[in-house]
């Protein structure tokens, strides 16, 4: 498999990097708002659409707590679209990771990576804005993907490309129902289903075992997985250097599932990397993988 060069592989995970932190939701402190409690960090947010702000939108955000259980906190928009309350976490849980992410959803929206710089003794505190994109018919999203995973056997050392919020892994391997997948794939003129999916931490370069899949009533087909930005940033969406493009017919008409695997890297560890905000576009042939060049 062809890789690009390392001097491109950075380019484009400062791209990549560029287009989440203000597309997804770049996060910066603030000094103007109340700080909190002692030993939390805090993420304070506003969420919109082109029509305003928008109310009712679940934001979360995924840790692992010192007994090494992955803990889940969660937080609504207010009227005015803005989080009531900040989301707050220990702060020990967020301390030191790179580029920590949270994800936003609301029904009728694609869901939405939100970022942060990042939290430590002397910085606790980021402040977010979110702009959510409507949901459009010929997308879908995978039941329970709207969520940071981490899939691997956590078997890592911290290094700048697996420096990962969440570090209890949630498998080796996961997978993700496509519910709609039936509806999607019979309407006129569909034929590829490409999907698109943030991630952080993924070494296929390095771990050529790593794969992604969609699995149907009529087969398995099995992709190379990505490579995340060396800066051990967050990458993905229409920035892939190979799209992940699937051919309908040869995974069926019935059902489908999105299967995510870690695979062996040097030795015999697997690969460990997060994922966040998963979409499935669908179209026919005469779009290269189906995606909108803004996404």
């Amino acid at each position: 498999m062809n890789r690009p060069s390392i001097a491109w592989t950075r380019l484009l995970g400062v791209m990549v990097l560029g287009w989440l932190l203000s597309a997804c939701g770049g996060g910066d402190s603030s000094d103007d708002l109340p700080r909190p409690p002692a030993g939390f960090a805090r993420i304070n947010c506003t969420v919109s659409s082109v029509q305003g702000p928008v109310p009712g939108a679940t934001v979360s955000f995924q840790t692992t707590d010192a007994a090494g259980a992955n803990k889940k906190y969660e937080t609504l928009t207010g009227a005015n679209g803005k989080c009531e309350p900040p989301l707050d976490m220990p702060l020990a849980e967020v301390s030191g990771v790179n580029l920590p992410a949270g994800t936003v959803i609301k029904e009728g929206y694609e869901p939405q990576t939100l970022l942060c710089s990042g939290f430590s003794r002397n910085e606790v505190s980021c402040t977010a804005t979110v702009q959510l994109i409507p949901l459009a018919p010929n997308v879908s999203i995978p039941l329970g993907s709207d969520a940071v995973w981490h899939v691997g056997d956590s078997n890592f050392q911290g290094q700048p490309n697996s420096q990962l919020q969440k570090k209890v892994p949630d498998g080796e391997a996961l997978e993700f129902e496509i519910s709609d997948w039936a509806a999607q794939v019979a309407k006129p003129g569909v034929t590829k289903a490409t999907v698109v999916i943030d991630h952080k931490g993924w070494q296929t370069s390095i771990c050529p075992t790593n794969s992604i899949a969609l699995v149907g009533d009529a087969g398995t087909v099995e992709l190379d997985g990505g490579d995340s930005p060396s800066n051990g940033g967050w990458g993905g969406g229409h920035q892939e250097d190979k799209p992940f493009v699937f051919q309908v017919s040869q995974v069926g008409l019935s059902s489908a599932k999105v299967r995510i695997s870690a695979g062996v890297c040097r030795g015999a560890d697997l690969d460990d990397f997060e994922i966040n905000r998963m979409r499935v576009y669908f179209c026919g042939a005469e779009s290269r993988d189906c995606i909108p060049p803004r996404q």
